[in-house]
């Protein structure tokens, strides 16, 4: 009977050992499970963050900018002289604006230049490397002293320029034959460029940007730069284009035939 008692309450020792197991066992369970529904819902609302695409800002514009806008008829497609007349009424710096020209085209690549009659908005510094004054641009260039805005070169100044082309190239300035700045009489071409002639060429969405006078000029003159630039426009290759002044509203121009 001893026997019997004593193994009866070794059992139930087992049995209420095995059961704290078990409990701990199960609690630890719970915990994993907790922590990876917790772990996986974090993980989802991240994931919802990262797919919310932010609204793009709309540009605040000015009480005078909003004046001027709706002084134009945006359903209008405007002929020279009214696009003209009205890009000068609705002016809304202070200085002197630039007039710009923007024209979007249906084919690529279109580059060149033009002169300009009456001339530039912007006066141009011209510098020329030949063999007598390559080694001193060279010089002023890798000391970080560019003073010029468009550099020519003749082609047997092109193999020292080389030694530039990592400043000069980034900055748009290295010469090069297809943009016209490699020419054998560079001072001709600096005289054409003082004189009114520009470089155009398109952006990556197929659009040309040319600043081609000041208001201040009047319609007359900016009226000859326009048509100048209209003139080489690819025909029945133009999409849109549009005529503006610094900051101000642009114009919709009718396209020519």
């Amino acid at each position: 009977m001893a026997q019997k008692i004593k193994e009866m309450v070794s059992e139930e020792i087992i049995d209420e050992s095995t059961v704290k197991k078990e409990v701990e066992e199960a609690k630890k369970e719970l915990k994993e499970e907790i922590a990876e529904e917790q772990a996986e819902e974090i993980a989802e609302q991240k994931k919802e963050k990262k797919t919310v695409t932010k609204k793009p800002r709309k540009p605040v514009r000015s009480k005078k900018y909003l004046a001027a806008h709706a002084l134009i008829d945006q359903n209008k497609i405007y002929e020279i002289d009214g696009a003209i007349a009205k890009v000068l009424e609705t002016t809304v710096v202070k200085f002197d604006p630039t007039v710009e020209i923007h024209a979007s085209l249906a084919i690529s690549p279109v580059r060149g230049a033009i002169i300009l009659p009456a001339g530039t908005p912007k006066e141009k510094r011209v510098a020329i490397a030949d063999e007598k004054t390559a080694d001193e641009i060279i010089a002023k260039v890798k000391a970080g002293k560019i003073d010029f805005d468009i550099l020519l070169a003749t082609p047997s100044a092109m193999p020292k320029l080389v030694s530039a082309a990592k400043v000069l190239g980034p900055r748009g300035l290295m010469p090069s034959p297809k943009s016209g700045t490699v020419v054998e009489d560079a001072v001709a071409a600096a005289q054409e460029i003082k004189s009114g002639k520009v470089q155009y060429k398109q952006d990556d969405q197929k659009n040309i940007h040319l600043a081609i006078a000041k208001a201040s000029w009047g319609t007359e003159k900016i009226k000859d730069n326009l048509q100048a630039f209209l003139k080489i426009l690819p025909k029945n290759k133009v999409s849109a284009l549009y005529l503006t002044s610094t900051m101000g509203p642009s114009v919709k121009l009718e396209i020519p035939k």
